[in-house]
């Protein structure tokens, strides 16, 4: 499957958005299940939402240094969007305080959310093929290796869906692990490098 050019924006002041929305239509899904937890997606409607719609759709990431974070953050933007006719969600991945994990597990629950949002589309009333992948600091990161990072690694079922976005949005992301951040992967280089998306970049 062929998909657009995709672009990476990194940006913008949604963040400063504190509007209140008369009609929050959320619904709450498991997009996976891992061996310390089942992991949540809250996906946001917009007010006149049909499950035959082909809508943009936008899956945002927090941020907290993969170690803490929640699933609350990014909730204003991702009512904006709603409010605006996207179909917006909010992921929960694992994080190292919580479940005692490594990047690289925050990584993949990132493009096992994604995946699944591409897979649900029909269902989400998204267009697979207009699908964003947003996050903060870390939350970026991890966004970022949804689509920059090769798709080889991907196994059975999963290799039928990408996890790769059409568009990133990333406020301040983390795009390399260079050697001070080596501590968070165990000082282990070679697994820095291997989610270290910019290394990814071709021409």
């Amino acid at each position: 499957m062929r998909f657009p050019p995709r672009a990476v924006v990194a940006l913008i002041p949604l963040c400063a958005i504190g509007h209140a929305f008369a009609q929050d239509n959320t619904k709450t899904f498991t997009y996976a299940k891992t061996r310390q937890a089942d992991l949540e997606v809250v996906v946001h409607y917009p007010p006149d939402w049909k499950a035959t719609d082909k809508r943009a759709g936008i899956v945002f990431f927090f941020g907290g240094g993969w170690e803490n974070g929640t699933i609350d953050a990014f909730k204003p933007q991702a009512q904006y969007l709603a409010s605006r006719g996207m179909v917006a969600a909010r992921a929960d991945y694992r994080v190292k305080s919580r479940h005692g994990v490594t990047p690289k597990e925050c990584v993949d629950d990132a493009r096992a959310a994604v995946r699944w949002f591409r897979e649900n589309a029909g269902k989400l009333g998204v267009d697979p093929d207009r699908i964003v992948a947003a996050g903060g600091s870390a939350g970026g990161h991890i966004a970022a290796c949804t689509t920059l990072m090769p798709d080889a690694d991907a196994k059975g079922d999963e290799a039928k869906v990408t996890c790769k976005a059409n568009a990133l949005i990333l406020f301040n992301p983390v795009l390399r692990f260079g050697p001070e951040m080596m501590k968070r992967v165990g000082n282990d280089e070679a697994g820095g490098k291997a989610i270290s998306p910019v290394l990814y970049l071709a021409k």
